[in-house]
């Protein structure tokens, strides 16, 4: 069994133990100031979709949290960690920690959450880099297996906005540390490639050329 260990409380495979009243009152105020944050290093409100869409996870997920109805369990609290550099006992020290810091980081690295701007075509851009693209791994530094599978995803199919970037990024992140990288960049490229017709993914094609 593999464990995630960097998020206390955490681990793949087990089923999560309820979280404490007190525990998951603190964790739903630090979630809450880490939003306030972010807007206002954006210098605009941050809605719970945009979050909800950094982290890979529902508007639903992240509304129901915020209203006290659900809590702050491992699985989110790991996407909210990896999607923002946190440290992994942010939500849980004893000390209360400050969020400018990390929000002033992601407004910075995190297009979808950075000030409003006109865009500008660049020499990236000519070259067929995804600014993007390497803006989101520039902002997560992912491991490399995961870049590297988000670069192969990029040549595989077509631009994608920042913010699907960051959702996938977080995915491959997870897919990594369960061991199924290969799996996930098959599903995502074949998921591409369902848009294009007479276009085969990676899996199939394997299984066509050893039947």
């Amino acid at each position: 069994m593999i464990a995630f260990t960097g998020v206390p409380g955490y681990s793949c495979g087990v089923v999560p133990r309820a979280v404490p009243k007190e525990a998951a009152k603190r964790r739903r105020e630090r979630l809450a100031e880490l939003i306030a944050a972010l807007g206002a290093a954006r210098g605009g409100r941050v809605t719970q979709r945009e979050f909800a869409a950094s982290i890979g996870r529902e508007q639903g997920t992240v509304a129901a949290i915020l209203g006290g109805h659900r809590s702050l369990g491992g699985d989110v609290m790991l996407a909210v960690v990896q999607a923002y550099g946190l440290p992994a006992d942010y939500f849980d020290a004893r000390l209360r920690p400050d969020p400018r810091p990390f929000a002033r980081a992601a407004a910075r690295g995190v297009p979808s959450l950075a000030p409003a701007r006109a865009s500008e075509p660049t020499a990236a851009s000519s070259l067929g880099i995804d600014a993007a693209l390497e803006d989101v791994v520039e902002a997560l530094r992912p491991d490399l297996a995961v870049a590297v599978a988000l670069r192969a995803v990029r040549r595989a199919g077509s631009p994608r906005p920042p913010r699907e970037w960051l959702r996938l990024a977080v995915g491959a992140q997870g897919a990594l540390q369960r061991g199924r990288l290969i799996e996930w960049y098959d599903r995502v490229v074949g998921e591409a490639a369902g848009d294009r017709p007479g276009t085969v993914s990676p899996s199939r094609a394997r299984r066509r050329d050893t039947a």
